[in-house]
């Protein structure tokens, strides 16, 4: 018998459970066996060709309880551009910062990069450290049931799962959202008939999401090869859009207007909540790094590659955010007229350029929003199944299906398309719905990225095995920062962001996450705890 089947076997006896597998065994099997592979495996120094790096990526997973059931196609640099473009920062920034203008200005604006970048960069090393220790599909989500104890493991993890699921939804949502703002925009821009009906907006926006499912149903390598080519149009559009805007403005603010001018249109009278409101526009920018963890599975080296990427996406994310804003700033013409624009991106773009010139300038963010989509589509796809594998989801058996040769889980992608659709039709009643449902996005993704460095201070402070990428020391530290963070954070973005404070003009969004969090405990006690008991081991054929 090979090393190879010889460790296997051994996974396998460890980890071997009856359907449903006790919590206690699966983190007993993760106290021994787990540590002893990935001690052996992924730790280990020496040069390896890439066979044998394939075969330490399954080595890890079998010591997690899972077999392999996807291509280990993805390199380093489709991570890394997998997670910089979740993160979307081209059209992503310049979609909100007209609002944003409101509530500080341009101080606000760039300085409240300067102060929530630092933060961001805790919570992603903390998770890259959590990625390296235990990569898999499930990200988030797994990694709360294996820093959890036996007992609150479950319940931790489908919180978890919930609350990052709906997160993910009203992402894509608000993503595909945008990007039909964008298609809609530019169309206006070239020609003298105006769209401008709700009903537009949605056509557009249901046809994108389709689209969305078409790309990604061609397989991860397909996907892998989208990245490569949002990569370098990312790049090159930012300095295209970054060097010809305040090039070719008529005229430009200061650098005293820049750096220091403080606007508070807000009606709150404390200039610091409203600075706190201007800021949540970097907070709602600097997301979605996390989403390489859910293709940890068929990327190759991933415990190396996957923390890489993140870091990589990150600090990447961070640079051109500032350039975007400093460009930005010297290149507003009328602010007034910012703050009477219906898209205020499309306006600046007319105004420091020229129509045609604005026209190609929201084609580069249009193209760079639709891989941000499809990306968290994937993203999305592959965590909703990793929770069906492990029996978090209702009718699991449906959702757990890989189709065709490229092994996509397409039940679940067309799924989401008809969730997406389903919670979008209120917004033809109020646009207060859609402000929500924005704003619930960005609290469930913070929250949830706080929720496993929650349960390992809580439970598993020492005992998080230790993977090629660690913080050692300042592991503990950088957990506590990011947590306290991502509360103050959470607050923050549940601020109404005008005064007085009417149902027109309240912040929903705290409502909108507390009915995430209370369904998720409503599902646990009416039927999940009869039946999810953490993980499920595939490993040994008792998965769904």
């Amino acid at each position: 018998m090979s090393e190879k089947d010889t460790l296997s076997a051994k996974s396998s006896d460890t980890t071997a459970t009856t359907d449903p597998p006790a919590a206690k065994n699966l983190h007993s099997t993760l106290a021994t066996s787990y540590e002893n592979v990935i001690e052996k495996t992924i730790c280990s120094p020496k040069i390896k060709t890439r066979d044998l790096v394939v075969d330490d990526d399954i080595r890890v997973l079998e010591g997690l309880g899972y077999k392999q059931e996807f291509k280990r196609e993805i390199s380093l640099f489709v991570q890394a551009g997998f997670a910089f473009s979740c993160m979307g920062v081209l059209p992503n920034w310049l979609v909100g910062f007209g609002g944003s203008m409101n509530a500080g200005g341009p101080m606000s604006l760039f300085w409240g990069f300067i102060v929530v970048s630092p933060f961001v960069t805790l919570i992603a090393l903390a998770m890259a450290e959590l990625f390296s220790s235990f990569p898999v599909n499930g990200g988030v989500y797994s990694w709360c049931y294996l820093l959890s104890s036996p007992e609150w493991g479950p319940l931790m993890s489908w919180i978890c799962g919930y609350i990052f699921l709906a997160g993910q939804l009203t992402t894509a949502m608000t993503v595909s959202y945008t990007l039909a703002q964008y298609l809609i925009a530019t169309a206006n821009v070239v020609n003298d008939y105006q769209v401008t009906n709700q009903g537009a907006t949605i056509g557009v926006y249901i046809a994108i999401l389709f689209a969305g499912v078409a790309v990604n149903s061609l397989g991860v390598k397909v996907n892998g090869w989208l990245n490569i080519f949002i990569l370098y149009w990312v790049v090159i559009g930012t300095f295209i859009i970054a060097i010809a805007m305040p090039v070719m403005a008529p005229t430009h603010p200061s650098g005293s207007w820049v750096f220091t001018e403080f606007q508070n249109y807000t009606g709150w009278d404390n200039f610091g909540v409203a600075f706190l409101i201007g800021m949540t526009q970097a907070g709602w920018t600097l997301i979605g790094y996390e989403n390489g963890a859910h293709l940890a599975e068929g990327t190759r080296n991933a415990s190396r590659s996957g923390p890489k990427g993140i870091l990589f996406a990150i600090a990447g994310a961070v640079f051109q955010s500032l350039v975007l804003c400093v460009a930005t700033l010297f290149s507003i013409q009328d602010v007034e007229e910012l703050h009477k624009s219906s898209f205020p991106v499309a306006t600046l773009f007319s105004r420091a350029t020229t129509p045609r010139l604005a026209a190609f300038f929201l084609i580069i963010l249009a193209v760079t929003q639709f891989g941000c989509l499809c990306n968290i589509l994937l993203a999305q796809a592959q965590l909703m199944w990793s929770m069906a594998r492990d029996k978090c989801m209702p009718y699991y058996h449906v959702w757990y299906k890989l189709h065709g040769v490229n092994k996509v889980p397409l039940r679940i992608m067309l799924m989401q398309v008809a969730v997406c659709i389903i919670v979008i039709m209120p917004s033809f009643a109020s646009q207060i719905y859609w402000s929500a449902i924005m704003s619930a996005a960005v609290i469930c993704i913070n929250v949830s990225y706080g929720l496993p460095y929650l349960c390992r201070l809580i439970w598993k402070r020492n005992e998080l095995p230790r993977g090629p990428f660690s913080l050692g020391r300042w592991s503990i530290p950088v957990n506590i920062l990011a947590v306290l963070w991502i509360f103050f954070f959470s607050v923050v973005l549940c601020i109404p962001t005008v005064n007085p404070v009417s149902a027109g003009a309240m912040n929903w969004s705290s409502l909108m996450v507390g009915a995430a969090f209370l369904l998720s405990l409503f599902f646990w006690f009416a039927s999940g705890r009869h039946y999810y008991k953490g993980p499920i081991q595939t490993i040994d054929g008792s998965g769904p």
